[in-house]
């Protein structure tokens, strides 16, 4: 009987003449149609069976999506660095233009958004920012240097002092979209003073993303 059933259903899938089909479906005995039946009802619960897998994996993928984005999102959140100017005793400047400050000795960079080459801290996301900056002079007339967002300077740590050691801060929540640049630029005729006691740094992070 296991093997008549394919066979049989072959033979009435070829079939061309419809009325010889009929015949021979009329002809058969009621196990082959009780058989029949039973096939054709596993065929079906294959196929609702085959459907439900279907939704459930369209849910999954889409829960894992979501999931995806969330943990996407997250790790857009982490941004957060910190960095010296140098590790060794040194004088920058006084230079005739505003030069941009390459902080080198960096002990965080979470989100790698600080370019330890350029000076540059570049926004991952749209959100707000903080941002401080040290900036330390010695024995000369002045030491400063100003937060720079694409081009525009924020805010300005500045220090007067002909003798001695020399030191200003300051610091800035900024508003950032993705794609901004953040860098501290050093006053023109000033000049800074660092070494491995890290007295002149740069350090910022993402408050909250908007």
């Amino acid at each position: 009987m296991t093997l008549f059933l394919p066979l049989l259903l072959v033979v009435l899938s070829v079939s061309t003449d419809q009325t010889e089909a009929l015949a021979l479906q009329q002809s058969f005995s009621p196990d082959v149609h009780a058989a029949l039946r039973e096939m054709i009802a596993s065929l079906t619960e294959q196929r609702l069976e085959l459907r439900s897998l279907k939704k459930e994996s369209a849910a999954k993928f889409e829960s894992q999506g979501a999931e995806i984005e969330t943990l996407k999102k997250q790790l857009e959140g982490q941004v957060a660095f910190s960095a010296a100017l140098t590790d060794h005793h040194r004088y920058f400047g006084p230079f005739n233009t505003f030069t941009t400050l390459v902080f080198k000795h960096v002990v965080t960079n979470i989100g790698n958004a600080y370019n330890d080459h350029t000076g540059i801290f570049t926004a991952p996301v749209k959100g707000a920012y903080h941002f401080e900056w040290y900036v330390s002079g010695q024995g000369g007339p002045t030491s400063g240097a100003a937060l720079v967002r694409n081009g525009e300077r924020i805010f300005l740590a500045y220090e007067h002092q002909r003798y001695q050691f020399a030191s200003s801060s300051n610091g800035a929540t900024l508003l950032l979209e993705s794609g901004d640049q953040v860098f501290v630029q050093q006053w023109h005729h000033s000049r800074i003073y660092d070494n491995q006691n890290h007295h002149t740094t740069f350090s910022g992070r993402l408050l909250f993303i908007m």
